[in-house]
């Protein structure tokens, strides 16, 4: 493992918090580290459109975000096997301390796809972590972005006649006949 750098350090610090603090019912732990708890599970769970691959997984529901102080972490879900229908896995995702460091770039993925679970589906590329069972060391992450239903748009109102406009005081009164 490769010791933060020092530039990157104050910028993982700084996105940890700024997620923290944009997320409703999000709550932070000690300063020893950083932990997120997602709200409450979605009642379903879209199904990314990437092509089946056992080698990757996507996250069903996220449930806890643990980050340290050097940037290493990890980030708890229950995951499927790409292109599988199921079933539900818990299983740890993590990145330093014994795995790999992460790019600015992931980090932002993972953080991003944590804080805002209804909006984007996490795809990682992972590899096993062999000292413990259901981990995974994060290789690469995609994420991509749920669509919301479309919603009718209003049909076209039928055009009525044209508003009136009051008489200005300037106009003179009509003529009247005799």
């Amino acid at each position: 493992m490769r010791p933060a750098s020092r530039s990157r350090l104050p910028t993982l610090a700084i996105l940890a918090v700024a997620v923290a603090l944009a997320t409703p019912g999000v709550h932070a732990a000690p300063t020893a580290s950083t932990t997120l708890s997602a709200g409450p599970a979605p009642t379903h769970s879209p199904t990314p459109r990437a092509a089946a691959d056992s080698k990757r997984m996507y996250a069903v529901t996220l449930t806890n975000l643990v980050i340290w102080d050097n940037g290493a972490g990890y980030l708890h879900a229950f995951w499927r096997t790409l292109g599988s229908p199921g079933p539900d896995s818990p299983a740890r995702l993590q990145w330093g301390r014994g795995c790999p460091d992460v790019s600015d770039r992931t980090f932002t993925a993972l953080t991003t796809a944590f804080s805002y679970p209804e909006r984007f589906i996490l795809i990682v590329d992972r590899s096993p972590d062999p000292r413990q069972p259901s981990a995974y060391c994060v290789t690469n992450v995609e994420l991509e972005r749920i669509q919301p239903p479309q919603t009718p748009k209003d049909p076209p109102r039928p055009a009525g006649p044209a508003p009136t406009t009051p008489p200005s005081a300037e106009a003179p009164p009509p003529l009247l006949k005799k």
